[in-house]
Order: structure tokens, then C-alpha cells, then sequence
């Protein structure tokens, strides 16, 4: 009987044992691998859950001892063909490579620094090893974490409600919250790998963009690129140049807040969020973006966004003085930088849309779904008309 958990994945039970042993004080025995629910939406990483067995003493001295654990695996083949297929070009085997390692890391990061806070800043999973490429503590690029059970996450195209988008709002709070109030978080700074990235999702973005532009109904894209990437290729670098250089305000964002990345328990209240592999120093509103424009119906967007502005601004201007902060913005600098970050959050838009028509996010029974895509469409030309009238593109 083979000792590794993953069939040709040089990871044997006996190292995760340890690992798990190493941050409860109790080792397991290490169960069978599987599946995990929805982790065909994982396109970047290879994720599996797996079993965890301890002894009767071990679980009467130790309460609440997991049940599962999760490994998430480096590994970007399907990432690539679905790009590939979104108009992205991902024919350098290196570019691929760098993607992967790229994001394993950046959540590598991330997770080191929340896992020292004896007090986490949001929901966020148990960390038990955040293994980078270079690291020698494993033979492969892995992430072992928490596994939320008995939770669920919501559809994209079913979207969230009022209520939830209000719980979602609390959440990008509470992280805005920590953000300005410590510091740690920003030694994570770019360094020129991570800025050939940055580049490169440049060009990927545009790639995608073109061929986005061809649906019907999508036309608008093309009105976006001329004004921005076809005008400056860089432009999203100097957007996100303005935050890293504090001559605006930047928090911790998560940057990838969509349906899968958030995990609900049984009272519909946020267990979790999850995939923190594109963080970085941003605009406090990019995930509220991200979140508006693609995660609820156009009517939901159009009539929530104001007042989910305004417990926003409320609940962080409470949070902060609290702790003794002063809030960095007024109500009416909150509304600018929303509409400032239009155009950021534009692009990051136009490439989910792009990705998810090809990818199983906007298919049914393995085929594409032209209404799940109709509707996808939908909510990305009314955000684009907004976009382009707010910053006069034409």
C-alpha cells in the first residue's frame, strides 16, 4: 500500500501527519484523499480534501479536532486551456509556469502573515503549512488548510441577495479595519518577478477583452480597450503604481472576492473566504467592485451600491475609532475613489467574464449554458456603460 496521499504526488501521509501534529500537538492518522466539492472552479491549484483519524483518548482530551484537511497543490494545466480558449495567449510554456508560481505564492505570503495574528482581522481558514516553491519543506508547492465543514457557497449566476451582499460588505470592513490599523502586511511588496506579472495579466486582460468584444451585445469592450489598454499598455500598472506608492490610500485587498472564494454555514452567515492568490495593496473599493459587478443581478447593483456605500463608510468610521483611527476618508472621498476605481475594476471584470464563458462557471452538465452566459453578459455590459460614461470613453 502506497504512503503517498495523492497518486504521483510526492506528499506522503506520514509528512502530513507531522505537519498537522506540529500545529495541534496531536498527530493523526491520515485517511483516504478526494474531491472536493466545487473544486472544478480551482483553476490554478490542484485541491483535495482529505481524511483525518484520531485516537478515542486524543479526541476526549482534545476537543473540536478537524475532521479534514485541504491541500492545495500548485498546478495550472487547466487554468491554461481555459485561457487559452478566453483569447489569452498562454502558448510560452514559461508564461503558465509563472502564473502558477505566482499566485502559490502571493497566497503563501498572505497566509504566514495572518497566521501569526492571535486575533484573525476576518473568516479565515487554519493554516497548518503555506509551503512556497522555494521552500524545503515540502518536495512540491503546497498549502495545507482548515477545511470548512458543512458549508456551501452560492452560484454565481443565483448571486447574492440584500442580505448577504450587506454580511459580504462586513467582511471587506473588517479587512479594511486591519489593514489600517497594522502594519505587517505591507512588507509583502512587489518584487520585479511579481511586476513581470502584473505586465503580463496586462496583455492576458486584452487578449481576452478582444475576443469578449465580439459577443453581441458586448461591442462596449472594444469602446474600453481603444480607451485604455490601446492608449497605455501599462495603465493598470500605474493605476495600481498610485496605491503602492501611497498617493492614494491603499488597503489589503483580496482581489479575486467572487461567489466560490466565500464559504456560507447552515444560518447563511460567512464561514470562510478562501484563495487569496492575487492579494495585494489596492483601492479599499476593488472587491466591492469585483463583488457588484459580477456576483448580483444589474438591479441589485444599480439599486444597492449607494446604500451599501453608506454602511460602508459607517461601519468603518465606527470600527476605526474604536480603536482609537481616525477615518482616512469623508463619505464624499469614499464615493470618488468608488468611481475612480471603475476603471480598475473594469478589467478584472472583463477578464472573469471572458474565463468563466469557457470554463465549467457558466456551463451545465459540461456544456455551455447560454442563458448562465446570457446573464453573466448581462451584468458586464451594464457595469461597462457605466464605466464609460463615468470617465467619458468614447
Amino acid at each position: 500500500m502506497t504512503d503517498l496521499i495523492i497518486e504521483n504526488i510526492p506528499l506522503t501521509k506520514e509528512w502530513l501527519a507531522e505537519i498537522i501534529e506540529k500545529k495541534i500537538g496531536v498527530k493523526p492518522k491520515i485517511g483516504t484523499s478526494g474531491i472536493l466539492d466545487n473544486s472544478e472552479l480551482g483553476y490554478m491549484s490542484m485541491i483535495r480534501k482529505v481524511q483525518l483519524h484520531f485516537d478515542a483518548e486524543h479526541e476526549e482530551s482534545h476537543p473540536n479536532l478537524p475532521k479534514h484537511v485541504v491541500l492545495k497543490i500548485a498546478c495550472s494545466s487547466k487554468g491554461t486551456g481555459v485561457l487559452d480558449s478566453a483569447g489569452a495567449d498562454m502558448t510560452e510554456t514559461d508564461h503558465s509556469a509563472n502564473v502558477e508560481l505566482f499566485m502559490h505564492n502571493t497566497e503563501c505570503n498572505y497566509y504566514k502573515i495572518f497566521a501569526k495574528l492571535t486575533e484573525k482581522p476576518l473568516h479565515l481558514p487554519v493554516i497548518y503549512a503555506a509551503i512556497k516553491a522555494e521552500d524545503k519543506e515540502a518536495p512540491v508547492p503546497v498549502i495545507v488548510m482548515e477545511m470548512f465543514e458543512d458549508c456551501k457557497v452560492y452560484d454565481i449566476i443565483t448571486g447574492f441577495n440584500e442580505e448577504q451582499l450587506y454580511k459580504i460588505v462586513d467582511e471587506i470592513v473588517k479587512l479594511h479595519i486591519f489593514s489600517l490599523t497594522t502594519e505587517e502586511w505591507k512588507t509583502i511588496v512587489p518584487d520585479a518577478f511579481v511586476l513581470e506579472m502584473a505586465g503580463y495579466f496586462q496583455t492576458m486582460v486584452a487578449g481576452i477583452g478582444e475576443k469578449l468584444a465580439q459577443q453581441p451585445g458586448l461591442e462596449l469592450v472594444s469602446t474600453y480597450i481603444k480607451n485604455t489598454f490601446a492608449t497605455d499598455p501599462k495603465f493598470l500598472q500605474n493605476i495600481n503604481d498610485e496605491y503602492l506608492e501611497e498617493r492614494r490610500i491603499s488597503v489589503l485587498t483580496h482581489g479575486d472576492l467572487w461567489a466560490p472564494q466565500i464559504l456560507w454555514d447552515k444560518n447563511d452567515d460567512i464561514a470562510g473566504i478562501i484563495d487569496w492568490q492575487i492579494t495585494h495593496r489596492g483601492s479599499p473599493m476593488e472587491d466591492f467592485h469585483h463583488i457588484m459587478s459580477t456576483c448580483t443581478s444589474v438591479e441589485n447593483r444599480k439599486n444597492l451600491t449607494k446604500p451599501l456605500l453608506d454602511y460602508y463608510f459607517d461601519k468603518l468610521s465606527s470600527g476605526l475609532e474604536a480603536k482609537g483611527v481616525k477615518m482616512p476618508w469623508t463619505r464624499e472621498e469614499i464615493e470618488e475613489e468608488y468611481k475612480y476605481s471603475f476603471i480598475n475594476g473594469a478589467a478584472l471584470t472583463i477578464f472573469a467574464n471572458g474565463f468563466w464563458a469557457n470554463s465549467p462557471v457558466l456551463q451545465t452538465d459540461g456544456k455551455p449554458d447560454p442563458v448562465r452566459i446570457g446573464e453573466s453578459f448581462k451584468r458586464c455590459k451594464s457595469y461597462l456603460e457605466e464605466v464609460i460614461q463615468e470617465h467619458n470613453m468614447s
